[in-house]
């Protein structure tokens, strides 16, 4: 009898766990680069014809033509955008069961749009909605507003296509502004806000690159640059050049193609810019001192891009890029005063 019964219960804690814990954990390890069905239509269907009839066949133009595609107003990802602030206005106004009034000059996609993101991206925190949606989320809808909705489509699509054929030769990147990870740091301050850009680097003929995914841009990296040199307590600069005050700080790289950095939440991002690990909220970083002074000049976007001494010298690493801060988007939502 005994036996039995504790089959029985062996039988009902077996059930809970396929019922609750594995899905559970599903969710916890879905991969936001993965190459889905949804990422291959529209790598083959409208990606690749336009690769196919550029002239410039070099695998670096062909990543920049990627970019460049994907951030395209009429071939992109984000054609049927919202602003990100009514993501923040429309979660707010729901809580009320006022969400309605708000989507009414918006269209039925849109409408469709803002309250599956809210119920999937936005419950636990409401900030979530920039960082959960996966490349099939972002390419199925075409809703991309963010550097990393761009980052990961770009990725999903570049192993669509198998434009980089070794997986550790492309990779994303995280990286934080260093003015307000310094002042976090100072307050040690675990619930401040923390701005940074997501982009990726490739490594082509021996030399990494930074491609911002956002515009379709690249810097060459210095010949001493190693993705695997990015841990704390040593920073490691990048400046751009659109916003020649700023200084960003990588934080985190993918070790390969399939590596999506698990930054898919504000909390899972903040660790990561303190410490390197989304489950770390300890700061891991020096303070991080300009002693060289600000750069005014971008580097230029052609074979000799990144390769002067003083750059190297300087550990600055420049790229062509302008960056939209999330202030400038967002409205009534104060934990992104500043966020990039």
């Amino acid at each position: 009898m005994k036996q039995c019964a504790r089959t029985v219960v062996i039988l009902i804690l077996t059930s809970l766990f396929c019922f609750f814990i594995l899905p559970a954990y599903a969710k916890e390890a879905r991969c936001l680069i993965e190459v889905t069905p949804a990422v291959k239509k529209y790598a083959f269907n409208v990606v690749k014809p336009i690769l196919d009839s550029y002239d410039k066949k070099d695998e670096l133009s062909q990543l920049l033509k990627v970019s460049e595609i994907l951030t395209d107003p009429k071939t992109g990802v984000q054609t049927n955008a919202i602003e990100p602030s009514q993501f923040i206005i429309y979660d707010k106004l729901e809580t009320l069961k006022l969400g309605i009034l708000y989507t009414l000059n918006l269209t039925s996609e849109q409408k469709q749009l803002l309250k599956n993101w809210r119920s999937r991206f936005m419950q636990s925190n409401p900030a979530d909605v920039f960082f959960a949606p996966s490349a099939d989320d972002i390419i199925k809808t075409k809703a991309a507003f963010g550097c990393s909705h761009y980052a990961r489509s770009f990725m999903a699509v570049v192993k669509a296509l198998g434009l980089v054929t070794n997986p550790k030769d492309l990779r994303y990147a995280i990286s934080t502004k260093s003015d307000t990870y310094n002042q976090a740091l100072i307050k040690q301050d675990k619930e401040m806000t923390i701005n940074g850009h997501q982009f990726v680097i490739v490594k082509i003929s021996d030399r990494w690159i930074a491609l911002n995914t956002s515009k379709a841009e690249w810097v060459q990296l210095p010949d001493d640059f190693m993705p695997e040199s990015v841990t704390p307590p040593r920073n490691i600069s990048i400046r751009f050049p659109s916003y020649p005050e700023v200084t960003f700080l990588f934080r985190k790289i993918g070790v390969d193609i399939n590596d999506d950095c698990s930054d898919n939440s504000l909390i899972a991002l903040m660790n990561i810019y303190r410490s390197g690990d989304k489950k770390n909220p300890d700061f891991k970083w020096d303070k991080y001192t300009d002693s060289e002074g600000t750069l005014s000049k971008g580097i230029a976007n052609d074979a000799s891009a990144g390769s002067s001494s003083t750059a190297v010298r300087q550990r600055h690493f420049m790229c062509i890029a302008k960056v939209e801060t999330i202030s400038d988007l967002i409205i009534s939502y104060p934990d992104f005063t500043n966020q990039w």
